[in-house]
């Protein structure tokens, strides 16, 4: 039973970095676009404010920070695997 520990850490971390990055790179891309086009616009039209920024980083930081915390506890898991 004691081969069981590396091979379950192993399988684990490698499904959290593909659900980590199942999440992390459409919310990512979807975010990033939505910022950047706000930035564009924030320089364009001066008087519209920042009205399209935060919507974009309070709706998409959520699922970015969770997809890259997936992401990030699977590389650990791999990492301690290989000990």
């Amino acid at each position: 039973m004691t081969g069981q520990g590396p091979r379950r850490n192993v399988a684990g971390g490698i499904a959290l970095l593909v659900l980590g990055l199942v999440i992390l790179v459409p919310s990512g891309l979807c975010t990033g676009i939505m910022a950047v086009g706000a930035i564009v616009s924030m320089i364009r039209y001066p008087a519209a404010g920042m009205s399209l920024l935060p919507t974009a980083l309070i709706f998409g930081g959520p699922f970015v920070a969770g997809g890259g915390a997936l992401v990030w506890e699977g590389i650990k898991r791999l990492r301690r695997g290989d000990e």
